[in-house]
């Protein structure tokens, strides 16, 4: 404000330092605003990426699965089942091929409870395989016993659940070695 004399009035200095403190402010505030929405825009799109990647990830951790399970089945059909052989000493190296066969594939398994699942129903072969040695030389029958988790279900029925559909196959021949 200019007095009537055309002298500043005593007052307007400390009023333009507060309309230049205020606009500052603004200012400022809008710049940290568009920081802000800039920086959120750049969260958004790594999130969106990472979800990508992830599901990228699953996607070829899956084939790697399925893939490994038909590797598995070719193996397997590659060897002569239990059940071809003529006595319990042929049938008791049947049962032993086809479990070298499939330690192949457990030692590509990541996860533990599966793996474990797996061995499990590898060493119930292998009891049975001793078993069919046994009863060619004294002709005490042979028994499989399927392993059985903590419900008393057959862990072939879990290794189902678990594994790769491509396994399925597999895992009905393994939990019937007699056959």
């Amino acid at each position: 404000m200019v007095s009537l004399g055309g002298t500043p009035a005593a007052g307007e200095p400390k009023q333009r330092r507060r309309r230049q403190w205020f606009v500052a402010g603004i200012s400022i505030g809008a710049a940290v605003i568009v920081i802000a929405l800039c920086a959120g825009a750049l969260a958004v799109v790594d999130a969106v990426s990472d979800v990508r990647d992830t599901a990228s990830d699953a996607r070829e951790a899956r084939e790697l699965r399925d893939r490994n399970c038909l590797e598995l089945e070719q193996r397997l059909n590659r060897l002569n089942p239990p059940g071809a052989a003529a006595n319990p000493a042929g049938r008791a190296v049947a049962v032993r091929d086809e479990n070298s066969a499939v330690r192949i594939y457990v030692g590509e398994i990541s996860d533990t409870r599966a793996q474990d699942g797996w061995r499990q129903l590898l060493d119930a072969r292998a009891v049975y395989a001793d078993a069919l040695d046994r009863q060619a030389k004294s002709r005490t029958p042979a028994f499989y016993v399927p392993p059985k988790n903590g419900d008393n279900k057959p862990v072939a029925d879990d290794l189902v659940e678990w594994s790769p559909a491509a396994c399925a196959g597999p895992l009905r021949r393994l939990a019937a070695p007699d056959l």
